[in-house]
């Protein structure tokens, strides 16, 4: 196997996302330290990755927190002895118009998705360094590349992820590190149900896309440059014909009413 004892960190890996690209790691031989805030779905995702002969562990971290992710970085190298792979996938979002977003959204938002990869990276990248290797990949959005209403905080985050991760890359080239940002369209998780509903989140295209896309970043099969931003999305158009002809449903029931009323006059005259 291609990643055959390779250590790999993934935050926010209980749900979505992370949980599918930890499962497709695992399966291609990687050791997974899952992180996040809550407790069960990280466990949820290692009992996962055990049942398919795989090892991983669970850390309970807050990213915006350096001391809970200095902690993590530490307990992941006392269990494995090594870091390789580095997956920045937590992250939150608020949809609201901007002049009713305060400043504890903006923080909140900022924390999470842009400071926290900052800390990981802090913490990971010295021991990449130590190896001369490794592999950053920081999940950033679609909306990290075109900002759209309502979401400000987290356009804003996302496009700082993008930023971040080029100034990385040039930074560390020497260091044979390479460091990736991916920007998922909409995808089938958590966080687009609560977004947009279920019917959206249906849609959506499934974590196991962006998941491939990462693996392959990692393992060489997709070969691009460090630095380099990849945009996952294969659902946008079905999806905005979807909004659209919900949008305008009411018109087009409106307009069409005259005209089931006449058919029903006709069935009742025949």
């Amino acid at each position: 196997m291609k990643l055959l004892g390779k250590v790999a960190i993934i935050t926010g890996g209980g749900t979505g996302i992370g949980k599918a690209t930890a499962i497709l790691l695992a399966q291609q031989g990687a050791k997974i330290a899952v992180c996040g805030r809550r407790d069960e779905f990280l466990k949820e995702t290692v009992n996962l990755i055990e049942q398919i002969g795989g090892e991983a562990i669970a850390i309970v971290t807050d990213v915006q927190d350096i001391i809970q992710v200095n902690q993590m970085v530490n307990k992941v190298l006392a269990k494995f002895g090594q870091i390789d792979i580095l997956i920045n996938n937590a992250g939150i979002a608020i949809a609201k118009p901007f002049i009713e977003h305060t400043e504890l959204d903006w923080d909140n938002i900022l924390n999470i998705n842009l400071k926290g990869v900052f800390l990981t990276c802090q913490e990971v990248l010295p021991q990449m360094i130590t190896t001369h290797s490794g592999v950053v990949i920081n999940v950033s959005s679609i909306l990290g590349k075109s900002g759209i209403s309502s979401f400000s905080a987290y356009c804003a985050s996302k496009f700082g992820i993008i930023g971040l991760t080029q100034s990385l890359a040039a930074e560390y080239r020497t260091q044979n590190i390479r460091l990736y940002s991916v920007c998922p369209g909409r995808t089938n998780t958590d966080m687009q149900r609560q977004l947009g509903g279920q019917k959206i989140a249906d849609l959506s295209m499934p974590p196991e896309k962006v998941a491939t896309k990462i693996v392959n970043l990692i393992n060489g099969k997709l070969s691009l440059p460090s630095g380099s931003n990849i945009v996952v999305d294969r659902q946008s158009m079905k999806l905005t014909i979807y909004e659209i002809s919900e949008k305008f449903k009411p018109q087009f029931k409106k307009l069409l009413k005259p005209f089931f009323f006449l058919r029903q006059q006709i069935k009742n005259f025949i």
